[in-house]
Parts: structure tokens; C-alpha cells; sequence
């Protein structure tokens, strides 16, 4: 419910992926009025193909993995709230494959290091420990001799069809419908904001959050451009057709990224054909090239799991990546009237962003984070503000083994 003290606004929210849904949903629950837009459907964009391994184990800096464990534990006080079955804390595995064995070991000895002084959970594991985690893959053919990898227990994954289904139902229950229009232009006085749409609408609430993704570059926000593919920007995403392979947990190496789904299928990812993005950007070209990339897919999850696993087919995903790689969260302009919510990791963060942006558009104090320890939307927003300094740098690509 909403704070007895807080009036009553209408809040425009432009993008219906999963930051928008959940911005939407929190707002409506404090009895504000939403209009929730997107030019396409819910979840058209990048919450449509998306890993969706939800974690923190490679955040940095200490205010973004903050921000990422307060994500993890929000998406279990949201679940609990909806009477949900999407989010899994399965457990994931981080193992590295390439290299030379002191390569390997410096990889994930410097990461367990960084997240013990954070006081993360995670364990190191040896090849027996894998094989008793996770007995349906074929460890032995997939790891070097003597290597070890690091075990998340708290981590997980988001069944994402699941999740949006759950929010679209609690926002209908709230009066609140996704309705389609392609916004052209925002801008603010000091009474509202204006919100125009290409048939010539003009919408003025009280206040508009620009959850637009990649979109939001055309609103003056510094997300990068994914006109062109590059392996920054854009990934191949497969998924499988339904099988009896009874994986439980992440997996995640520079060879193969893989994890279980609702349905019986699974979702995959191969670091080593990322950098084939590239050859995306001839349209003529993207249909051979995805058939070619489900093909090694099939022959990889044959090596990892021993048995054969068809690909019922891969998608060129693009990422909403603010340049700098962090969260764009705040107000962008004098008047306070037009709010910002753009970041990578937004299946993650998506929970925690939707009720502290709620807290902040609603003007409220805000509460107890999900840890339980009192933390105001300010606190844990405060690095990730629109007009930072460097905040329009783009960041260079990081190694793709546990970037998500």
C-alpha cells in the first residue's frame, strides 16, 4: 500500500521488458496510476533472449555487487509475494577450461579472493566434487587434467517467460495493461512530463520512467549503439528442444554456458563463436550463420553431456549495456520528472530496481532492503546516477567466461 503522506501521481512507464514490468508492477501497488507502453509486446527485446543466470560473482565494483545480492535476495521476497515458481537458487559452476594451468588458476584464484573479502558464498571444487554436483556431464571429457572450478551455492537462474507472465498477471489485477506506442520524444516543465508518441499522442503525467533499453539512446542517455553487432553488445543464444538431460545447476566456462529451463529444455551459450557476431551484420548472411552456430552447439552439448542434444534454434541477443557497463538509475532532468532505468544484469537487478525506483519516482523514504538491513533506493542508487562522471565512456569488452 502507499504511504499515507505520498499524493497520488500518474507515472508513464515507456518499455514493458523485464525493468519496465517490474517498475510498473511496484508502482501500481502503491496506488499510483501507470500507463505502461512499448513499441513492440512485453518482453519483445532483450528480456526475450536472455541467459538469465541470476548472480553476483563478477560485479565489481563493490557498489554493483552490492547492488546484485540485494538483486538476488529481492527476487526471492517478490517471488514469495506473487506466489511464484521462476526463480531457481540451483546452485551454478564456474569452471575454466583455457589456458595453461597457472592461467587457470590465477583466473579463478583472483575471483575467489575478491569474493571471500566480499563475503560471497563460494567454494572451490575439484573434478570428484563436479562430478557429484553435476554427474550427467561428462567432466572428464570437458575439463583439463587437474582442474578445479568454483561452486556458487546461492546463485541461480530466472525462468524469464514465467516471471513476466507472473508480473503481466499482477499488473492486469492492478488495472494496469501493456498498451503499444512507439515514443518519439520526452521532455519535462515544471508541472509534468511530456511523453509523444509517433502518431501524434501527446501524454502529460506527472512523471515518466524511460525503461526503453538500447531504446534510450534516443533519448539522450549513454547506452551503447547496437546498430552494428559486436561481441561487446551481442551474443548467440540457443536453446535446445525439451530433453531427459537432468541438469540441475549453471554451468559456466570459456567453452560452454549451459543451464536447465521449466520445459525440459536448455538454454546454451559458446564463448568461443562469440566473436562470429560480427558476421551478423549482413541481414542476407544471419540466417546460414545462426544454422551453422546451432550446429556446433549440437556437437558441443554432445562432448558435455555424453548423448545427443538438438538445437531447436539460436537467436542474435542484444544486450541493453549502458556505455560504461554500469546501472543508469535517476532522475535526468531539473524538474524531476523524467527517471531513468537502464542496466546490464537487468534480469538480476530487475526485482530490486523496480521497487527502489518506485520508492524514489514516489518521492517515498524508502524501507528495508531485501538483506534486511536498512537501505534507502539513495544509498544503494547513488553510484549509478544518469551524468556521471565517465558514466558516456564505453567500457571495453571484459573475457566473456562470467561476464552475465
Amino acid at each position: 500500500m502507499q504511504d499515507s503522506g505520498t499524493e497520488l501521481r500518474d507515472i508513464c512507464v515507456v518499455g514493458a521488458g523485464v525493468l519496465g514490468l517490474c517498475a510498473a508492477r511496484e508502482l501500481a501497488v502503491r496506488g499510483h496510476q501507470v500507463t505502461l507502453l512499448d513499441a513492440e509486446a512485453p518482453f519483445a527485446g532483450a528480456s526475450h533472449r536472455s541467459f538469465a543466470w541470476i548472480n553476483a560473482n563478477n560485479k565489481p565494483p563493490h557498489a554493483y555487487h552490492r547492488l546484485n545480492v540485494e538483486g538476488m535476495a529481492e527476487h526471492d521476497r517478490l517471488q514469495k509475494e506473487l506466489h511464484g515458481t521462476w526463480f531457481h537458487r540451483s546452485g551454478a559452476v564456474l569452471a575454466a577450461t583455457e589456458g595453461s594451468p597457472g592461467q587457470r588458476a590465477d583466473l579463478l584464484g583472483n575471483r575467489l579472493d575478491r569474493l571471500r573479502r566480499e563475503q560471497y558464498p563460494v567454494e572451490p571444487v575439484t573434478l570428484a566434487d563436479l562430478e557429484d554436483l553435476e554427474p550427467v556431464v561428462r567432466w572428464r571429457d570437458f575439463l583439463p587434467d587437474g582442474t578445479t572450478a568454483l561452486y556458487f551455492p546461492g546463485e541461480g537462474y530466472l525462468d524469464a517467460d514465467l516471471f513476466a507472465a507472473g508480473l503481466l498477471n499482477d499488473l492486469a489485477s492492478h488495472g494496469v495493461t501493456v498498451q503499444q506506442g512507439r515514443v518519439t520524444h520526452i521532455d519535462s516543465t515544471r508541472d509534468n512530463a511530456r511523453v509523444i508518441l509517433d502518431d501524434g499522442t501527446a501524454l502529460t503525467p506527472d512523471a515518466v520512467v524511460v525503461a526503453a533499453g538500447a531504446a534510450s539512446r534516443g533519448f539522450g542517455l549513454p547506452v551503447a549503439d547496437l546498430s552494428v553487432p559486436g561481441e561487446r553488445t551481442h551474443s548467440f543464444l540457443g536453446l535446445t528442444v525439451p530433453t531427459d538431460v537432468p541438469l540441475g545447476r549453471v554451468v559456466v566456462s570459456d567453452r560452454v554456458n549451459v543451464r536447465p529451463r521449466h520445459d525440459g529444455r536448455l538454454w546454451v551459450q559458446l564463448p568461443p563463436v562469440e566473436h562470429r557476431v560480427a558476421e551478423a551484420s549482413d541481414p542476407a548472411a544471419l540466417p546460414a550463420l545462426l544454422d551453422e552456430i546451432r550446429h556446433i552447439m549440437e556437437i558441443e552439448l554432445a562432448t558435455v553431456f555424453g548423448t545427443a542434444v538438438p538445437v531447436a534454434r539460436v537467436e542474435l541477443s542484444a544486450r541493453s549495456l549502458p556505455e560504461d557497463g554500469l546501472p543508469l538509475v535517476g532522475f535526468t532532468d531539473p524538474h524531476r520528472r523524467i527517471y531513468a532505468l537502464v542496466s546490464h544484469s537487468g534480469m538480476t537487478l530487475s526485482a530490486l530496481l523496480g521497487r527502489l525506483v518506485a520508492e524514489e519516482v514516489a518521492g517515498e523514504p524508502g524501507g528495508r532492503g531485501a538483506q534486511g538491513d536498512r537501505e534507502t533506493a539513495g544509498d544503494l542508487l547513488g553510484p549509478f546516477r544518469p551524468g556521471r562522471p565517465g558514466g558516456a565512456d564505453p567500457a571495453p569488452a571484459t573475457p566473456f567466461i562470467g561476464r552475465q
